[in-house]
């Protein structure tokens, strides 16, 4: 019995031991690579910018064709400064932090009539300093509707970044669908386009990287169904 007690009690310690080194570590590891860090200051030199649009749900309002678009937004891109060797942090080799703690490129729809402000969900940190960034947003657009279609443009860019100091390019075709809801969004994307490109301002020497996503929403046929047929008594 006693044996018992000691074996348990071993298996026990071993691994609050283990939890707590690896706490150690990793508050360790924190202290590091934040330690003179400055958030509000970006890398050094050219920073490539992959942005992805996925997209959850459509609204579109024919009478004044307005589009509500609710989606994740996809970042990803390296900061040289969050980098680290797993070997001397116990093999710790991501990091979850505060999106708020770290530089994030400051990209957002230039055309918005209306914008929620990004939620502040944690940022994912690999040990060689590749960021992931998936924050939720809602946006609210004009469209341009011709034949009863409508085409609704999404332009997005940095406001102070130049095209020489943040490069942007799409990942994969620039808007997924995996996390559409087909069943229950009154509207579906029948097609969409996503194209960068480079645009030179009266205000300013240098260019500018714009990422722009046209939808083209049509009405989702399962839900007008449900709405026009009578209910069962």
């Amino acid at each position: 019995m006693m044996a018992k007690f000691f074996s348990v009690f071993a298996v026990a310690f071993v691994t609050s031991t283990a939890l707590q080194l690896e706490k150690s570590a990793r508050d360790h590891l924190v202290h590091d690579l934040l330690n003179n860090y400055h958030h509000s200051v970006e890398p050094s030199g050219r920073i490539d910018l992959k942005f992805r649009l996925s997209l959850s749900c459509l609204r579109f309002d024919p009478a004044i064709s307005q589009l509500q678009t609710s989606a994740w937004e996809k970042y990803s891109w390296s900061d040289y400064r969050l980098s680290w060797n797993p070997k001397d942090y116990d093999g710790i080799d991501k990091l979850r932090l505060p999106a708020s703690l770290i530089w994030k490129p400051d990209l957002d729809c230039y055309n918005a009539l209306e914008a929620e402000e990004r939620t502040s969900e944690n940022v994912l940190i690999n040990s060689d300093g590749e960021i992931l960034w998936i924050p939720r947003a809602l946006y609210k657009t004009h469209c341009i509707v011709e034949n009863e279609k409508p085409a609704c443009d999404l332009s997005f860019g940095s406001w102070t970044y130049d095209h020489w100091t943040v490069t942007m390019e799409t990942e994969g075709d620039g808007v997924d669908m995996t996390w559409y809801m087909n069943k229950t969004c009154p509207w579906l994307v029948e097609s969409f386009t996503a194209q960068t490109k480079t645009t030179f301002y009266p205000c300013c020497k240098e260019p500018y990287a714009t990422l722009d996503i046209i939808l083209n929403p049509r009405p989702n046929k399962n839900e007008e169904e449900k709405s026009s047929s009578p209910e069962k008594k």
